[in-house]
C-alpha cells in the first residue's frame, strides 16, 4: 500500500513538472504543406523555450513542431530518445546551455532537420555516431566549444551541409576532411580556443581546393596579423569576411590582402579593425586583388582621413559601405565618389555622429545572437520591389550643368542615416541624383523636406524615399514631384505642427503605393489629399491627432489597408462608411481603428450599426471599445442598436426644447455686447434722429457754422464767466475774436453755444451736424477724458471726410504718445490738417502770425484744394512744442 502511494505521488509530480514546462514554453502556430510533399495541409508549431531554466528536453512536444528553441537553459545531457516524437523538426537551437555530452544517435529521428545550433556549450568531443540521421542538415553551428581539434565526425552524415561555423583551434590547420563536403559554401571561424595570434597560410592549406565560396573569420580578439598571401590559391572563394577582429591593423590587413593571388574574391568585409585611428588611402588598393573587388565594407575603422588619388584602383566597385567610422562627422564630400568609383551603385554613409556608435555596431554585428554567415548580412539589401526594375528603365544623364557632380550616374541606392543632417544640402548640395532609386535619410534632424532632385523634376527615378525619425514640420508640393515614387516613409516627424491637411502635396505621386505618416501630429487630412494616387495600396496614419477622417477613396481600386489607430476619432462619418461598403464588397480590405476615443451615442448610431454588419475587415473588431453613457471601454459590437436608438428618441425631444432656449440666450448676449461696444455710435444716431431738429448741411440755414471746436471744457461757460481753464480761455480769448471778428466766420463753441438743460450728446450732435469743419484742440486733458475721445471717435465714424478735420497740437502732445487710431491721423501723409500752437512765443500777437495764417487758410479754403496742395507737401508740419507758460 505504501509503495502504491509512493508511485502515485511520483507520477503526479512528474505530470506537474511536465505541465509546468508546458506553461513555460510559448507556441506559435503556422500552416503549410506536408514535409513529404503531399497535398495535405499541416499546422506547424514553433516552440520557444529559451531561458526557462529547463533541466532536460520537454517530452510533451507534438510531432508537428518544426522549430524548437531550447537556448539559455540548464541542459547538460542530450539523450538518445529526446527528439523521437518530433520527427518533422527543421530548426533545433541548443546554444548557451551547459551540455557536456551528447549520446550516440541522439539526432537519429531528425531526418528533416536543416539547422542545428550547439554554440557555447561544454562539449569537448563528439562520438562517431552522434550526427547519424542528419541527412538534410544545411547549417551546423559548433563555435565556442572547448574542442581540442577540428571536429570531423559529422562529415560522413551531412552531405547537404552548406554552412559550417566553428571556433578556431589555435593556429592548427583546418581539417582536410571538409573538402569532402561537396556542397559546403560557407566556413565561419567565429571566436577561438588556445593561443591564436596570426592567420597563417598553413591554416588554410588543406581546404584551398574546397568548394568554399565564403570564408568568415570573426571575433578573433587576439589576432593581430595576417600573413601576406594567406588566402592565395583559393580559386572558388568569392567573399572574404574579416569582421570584429579589433586588434588587426587596417592598413596592414589591406597590404596583406594585396599579396593574394589566384582567387576570385569580389566581396570583402573589413569591419571593426584598427585599435587606433587609421587613414583610408586609395593608393593601398592598387594591386590586382583589390582592382577586382566589387563590394567593400569598412565599418567602424576610426578613419581620421580618406585620401583618393582618382587613379581608378577601385573602379570596379559597385557597393561601398563606410558606416560607424567617425563620431566627429567625417564627411565624404572630399572624396568625390564619381571619380574614385565611377561604377558605384550602392553607397552607405550612416551612423557617423552617434555618441555610442561603438556599442551600436557591436550589438548589431559582433555580439548579436544572430550569427552573420553570409556576406549579404554586411551590405544593405536593395528592396525587393526594386530588383524587378533593375534594367527596365535606362539611366538618364544629368546634363551639362552637372560636370562636377559628387555621385556617379550609376548610383542607385544611397543610405545617409543618422548623420544629424538639418538639410540635405549639408552633404548632397546640388549634385545630380537623377538615377537614384532608393534614398534613406532617416534618423536625421531635417526640419524641411529634402529636395534632393528638385532640379530633375519630372525626370527623377526615385522609387523609395525614407525621411522618417526626423523633425519635419511640413512638406511642399515641389518636394513631391517624383513621378516614379512608390514608397514614401515620413513617420516619426512633427508633421501637422504647421500644416495639417496637405492640400495638393501628393498630387504628382501618381504611382504611389505605400505611404507611412504615422507618429506625427496630424490633426486633419484633406479628403482630396490622395485623390490622384490611384495605385495606393497601404496608408498608415497611426499615432496622430486626427479627430475626423473622411477620405475620398472611390478612385483607389487597389487599396488594401488603412491604419488610423491611436488617434482621436469619435466615429467615422456615414458618407465614408458607405464608400467603404460600396468599394470593398468583394476584395479584401482591412481598416485599423484600435486605440481611438470612440463614442457610442445618438450621433454614432449609423457607425455602430456599420461596425457590427460591415464586410470590411476591421482589425480586432471585437476589441473595439467606446464611451457609452457613463461607462467606458464598452465593446462596440456588444451594444444593442435598439437600446441605443430608444435612448436617442428621448434625447432628441430634449434637444427640441433646450436648443432654441440656448440659441436665444446666446443671441441676446451677443446683441448686448454689440450694443455696449457701439454705444456712442448708437447714441449719436438716436440723438440725430429723435432729438435734433432742424440740423442741416446747407449754408443757407441760420444755425450753420463754419467749424465746430472740440476741446476739453473745464468749467461751465468760461467765456461768459471768465473761466480759468487754459484751453477754454484760449478758445474764447484768442480763437473766437480772430475767426468771427476779423475773418467773418462763425464757430460752434461748446462753452458758449451749448443749450442749457440738453444732454451732452444732444449738444454734440447739434454742433457737429451744423458745422462744415471740425477743429480739435489736442491736449493731454482731452486725450485722458473718455467723453472727449468718444465724441471724436463718433465724429470720425461719420461720413465727414478727413480733410475737414483740423488738429491743433498743444505743448505736451507728441504723435508717438497718442492712441494708435489718432496717431494715424497725425502722420504727415494724412488727409487731415495739423497745426501746432507754440506756447513759448507769447510776447505778442505777431509771434503767432504763421499759426493764425495757417488756421485762417484751413478754415476758409476748400478742402479738396487743400488736399491737393498737401499731397505734394513732403515737409512734416508737426513740431514738438513745450508750453510752460501759456497765457
Amino acid at each position: 500500500m505504501t509503495m502504491q502511494r509512493t508511485l502515485t505521488i511520483v507520477t503526479l509530480l512528474c505530470n506537474l513538472s511536465m505541465l509546468d514546462s508546458r506553461r513555460l514554453c510559448d507556441e506559435i502556430r503556422t500552416s503549410g504543406g506536408h514535409p513529404n510533399n503531399t497535398r495535405e495541409s499541416v499546422s506547424y508549431v514553433n516552440v520557444d523555450c529559451r531561458s526557462r531554466k529547463l533541466l532536460r528536453v520537454p517530452t510533451y512536444l507534438s510531432n508537428n513542431v518544426t522549430q524548437l528553441d531550447l537556448g539559455g537553459n540548464k541542459l547538460s545531457l542530450i539523450r538518445e530518445n529526446d527528439f523521437v516524437n518530433i520527427q518533422y523538426l527543421r530548426v533545433l537551437i541548443l546554444a548557451d546551455n551547459s551540455i557536456s555530452r551528447l549520446e550516440g544517435r541522439c539526432f537519429l529521428h531528425l531526418s528533416y532537420l536543416e539547422r542545428l545550433d550547439l554554440r557555447n556549450n561544454d562539449v569537448t568531443s563528439f562520438t562517431q555516431d552522434v550526427f547519424v540521421g542528419l541527412k538534410s542538415l544545411r547549417v551546423l553551428e559548433l563555435s565556442r566549444l572547448p574542442l581540442t581539434s577540428y571536429p570531423t565526425e559529422f562529415v560522413s552524415y551531412t552531405r547537404e551541409l552548406r554552412v559550417l561555423s566553428l571556433s578556431a583551434i589555435g593556429d592548427a590547420t583546418i581539417a582536410a576532411e571538409y573538402t569532402r563536403l561537396s556542397r559546403l559554401e560557407t566556413l565561419d571561424l567565429n571566436d577561438w580556443t588556445g593561443s591564436f595570434r596570426k592567420i597563417t597560410t598553413a591554416m588554410l592549406d588543406d581546404i584551398r581546393t574546397s568548394n568554399i565560396t565564403t570564408l568568415s573569420i570573426r571575433n578573433m580578439h587576439d589576432v593581430n596579423e595576417i600573413e601576406a598571401g594567406a588566402f592565395s590559391h583559393m580559386s572558388n572563394l568569392r567573399s572574404l569576411i574579416l569582421a570584429c577582429n579589433d586588434r588587426l591593423s587596417f592598413g596592414a590587413t589591406v597590404a596583406a590582402l594585396a599579396a593574394t593571388t589566384n582567387t576570385s574574391v569580389e566581396n570583402v568585409v573589413l569591419d571593426g579593425t584598427s585599435p587606433t585611428v587609421s587613414a583610408f588611402n586609395e593608393s593601398a588598393f592598387c594591386s590586382g586583388f583589390w582592382r577586382r573587388i566589387r563590394r567593400l565594407s569598412v565599418r567602424k575603422n576610426k578613419f581620421s582621413t580618406m585620401s583618393f588619388n582618382y587613379v581608378g584602383c577601385l573602379k570596379e566597385l559597385r557597393a561601398f559601405v563606410m558606416d560607424y567610422n567617425s563620431p566627429n562627422g567625417l564627411t565624404p564630400s572630399f572624396m568625390s565618389p564619381s571619380k574614385a568609383f565611377p561604377n558605384l551603385q550602392l553607397f552607405s554613409y550612416s551612423h557617423m555622429t552617434t555618441q555610442s556608435y561603438d556599442e551600436n555596431y557591436d550589438s548589431l554585428y559582433c555580439q548579436s545572437r544572430q550569427d552573420r554567415f553570409s556576406v549579404e548580412d554586411y551590405f544593405p539589401a536593395p528592396p525587393a520591389a526594386l530588383s524587378k526594375l533593375q534594367e527596365q528603365t535606362p539611366r538618364k544623364p544629368c546634363g551639362e550643368d552637372f560636370v562636377n557632380y559628387l555621385f556617379p550616374h550609376s548610383l542607385e541606392y544611397l543610405y545617409l542615416v543618422d548623420l544629424s543632417l538639418k538639410s540635405s544640402g549639408e552633404i548632397l548640395g546640388d549634385y545630380c541624383l537623377a538615377n537614384v532609386r532608393f534614398l534613406n535619410m532617416s534618423y536625421n534632424k531635417l526640419t524641411f523636406p529634402s529636395c534632393v532632385t528638385c532640379h530633375m523634376v519630372g525626370r527623377s527615378r526615385l522609387e523609395i524615399l525614407d525621411t522618417s525619425h526626423g523633425k519635419l514640420q511640413h512638406v511642399t508640393g515641389n518636394f513631391m514631384k517624383y513621378p516614379q515614387l512608390r514608397f514614401l516613409n515620413l513617420s516619426h516627424n512633427n508633421l501637422g505642427a504647421s500644416e495639417s491637411d496637405f492640400g495638393e502635396t501628393f498630387i504628382h505621386l501618381i504611382r504611389l503605393e505605400d505611404i507611412n505618416l504615422s507618429h506625427n501630429k496630424l490633426k486633419s487630412i484633406s479628403p482630396k489629399a490622395f485623390q490622384r494616387c490611384t495605385h495606393l495600396r497601404r496608408l498608415n496614419l497611426a499615432n496622430n491627432e486626427l479627430t475626423q477622417f473622411d477620405l475620398n477613396i472611390r478612385h483607389m481600386s487597389m487599396l488594401e489597408y488603412i491604419d488610423v489607430s491611436e488617434n482621436r476619432l469619435f466615429r467615422l462619418s456615414g458618407v465614408f462608411t458607405s464608400k467603404l461598403n460600396e468599394q470593398f464588397q468583394i476584395q479584401t480590405f482591412e481598416l485599423n481603428l484600435r486605440g481611438n476615443v470612440l463614442v457610442c451615442n445618438c450621433i454614432s448610431v449609423v457607425f455602430v450599426r456599420w461596425v457590427a454588419s460591415t464586410k470590411v475587415l476591421l482589425t480586432d473588431r471585437d476589441k473595439l471599445k467606446c464611451l457609452y453613457g457613463d461607462r467606458r471601454d464598452v465593446s462596440v459590437t456588444g451594444i444593442a442598436i435598439n437600446e441605443l436608438e430608444a435612448g436617442c428618441d428621448v434625447t432628441i425631444n430634449q434637444l427640441i426644447v433646450f436648443v432654441p432656449i440656448i440659441v436665444a440666450v446666446v443671441l441676446v448676449s451677443i446683441m448686448a455686447w454689440l450694443m455696449r461696444y457701439h454705444r456712442w455710435y448708437i447714441k449719436y444716431h438716436l440723438t440725430l434722429c429723435w432729438k435734433v431738429e432742424g440740423a442741416t448741411t446747407t449754408h443757407d440755414q441760420e444755425n450753420w457754422c463754419d467749424a465746430m471746436v472740440l476741446y476739453f471744457m473745464h468749467s461751465v461757460n468760461p467765456c461768459d464767466q471768465g473761466g480759468v481753464a487754459r484751453i477754454s480761455r484760449w478758445v474764447c480769448t484768442r480763437l473766437l475774436p480772430r475767426a468771427e471778428d476779423k475773418w467773418g466766420l462763425r464757430l460752434y463753441v461748446g462753452d458758449r453755444d451749448d443749450l442749457g438743460g440738453a444732454s451732452k450728446m444732444h449738444n454734440f450732435v447739434r454742433g457737429f451736424q451744423s458745422s462744415d469743419k471740425v477743429v480739435v484742440c489736442l491736449t493731454r486733458e482731452f486725450i485722458d477724458d473718455s467723453d472727449c475721445m468718444n465724441y471724436l471717435a463718433t465724429a470720425l465714424d461719420s461720413s465727414k471726410p478727413l480733410s475737414k478735420y483740423i488738429f491743433v497740437l498743444f505743448d505736451d502732445i507728441q504723435p508717438t504718445s497718442v492712441p494708435r487710431r489718432l496717431r494715424q491721423l497725425l502722420l504727415p501723409d494724412s488727409p487731415s490738417i495739423q497745426i501746432t500752437w507754440d506756447g513759448v512765443k507769447d510776447e505778442g500777437d505777431s509771434a503767432h502770425d504763421t499759426f493764425w495764417r495757417r488756421m485762417r487758410d484751413a478754415l476758409m479754403h476748400d478742402p479738396d484744394q487743400e488736399r491737393c496742395r498737401r499731397r505734394f507737401d513732403t515737409i512734416p508740419l508737426l513740431v514738438s512744442i513745450h508750453d510752460n507758460n501759456m497765457s
